[in-house]
């Protein structure tokens, strides 16, 4: 199931989606954070048959991140369709991807996934300074979450300040003063 999120504000709209129980934590914890309650409207809804049940704004480009856990659990197809859909109108996508398994469906998720993503983020098991692994699930996901969160504060500061509309600005007429 692809729980789908659109934060709007100064007419800019960041996507956020997440498939899969530790991405539907981590999409939980984005969305509480006050990074993205300041002047946005949040509006939360599911991916219906790959398609969001509120549309996409047509008329702009869009800044989408998407959290994938569970990949081999989850019918990538659909996803990367919509996603090919927004990029051919000029909009940017992120993917990260914590694998929990690997095996062939997993393999040809991230396959499909490299296709259609301008990025795709593979978080493996993280090491520490010294290459020691963390041994411990609980630590591996609060560093995956504390990342996560980054990256979204990271995508959204760029969705709303960098992020240009496609139309382009109407001409302005210019003044010209007889003196």
């Amino acid at each position: 199931m692809l729980h789908f999120s659109k934060i709007s504000t100064k007419g800019k709209d960041f996507n956020l989606i997440a498939s899969g129980a530790l991405a539907f934590k981590i999409h939980n914890k984005i969305l509480k954070d006050e990074t993205f309650h300041k002047d946005a409207k949040i509006s939360r809804n599911m991916l219906l048959g790959g398609a969001p049940a509120k549309a996409i704004n047509a008329n702009r480009r869009n800044v989408f991140f998407v959290i994938l856990s569970d990949v081999d659990r989850t019918n990538v197809q659909a996803l990367c369709k919509l996603i090919d859909e927004e990029r051919a109108k000029g909009s940017y996508a992120v993917c990260e991807v914590i694998p929990l398994y690997y095996n062939d469906l997993s393999f040809k998720a991230l396959k499909n996934l490299r296709q259609s993503f301008d990025e795709v983020i593979e978080l493996n098991k993280f090491n520490l300074g010294s290459s020691k692994a963390l041994m411990s699930a609980e630590q591996q996901r609060c560093l995956i979450t504390d990342y996560s969160l980054s990256m979204a504060r990271i995508m959204y500061h760029v969705c709303v300040k960098d992020f240009a509309p496609l139309v382009a600005p109407e001409p302005k007429g210019e003044l010209v003063y007889a003196g």
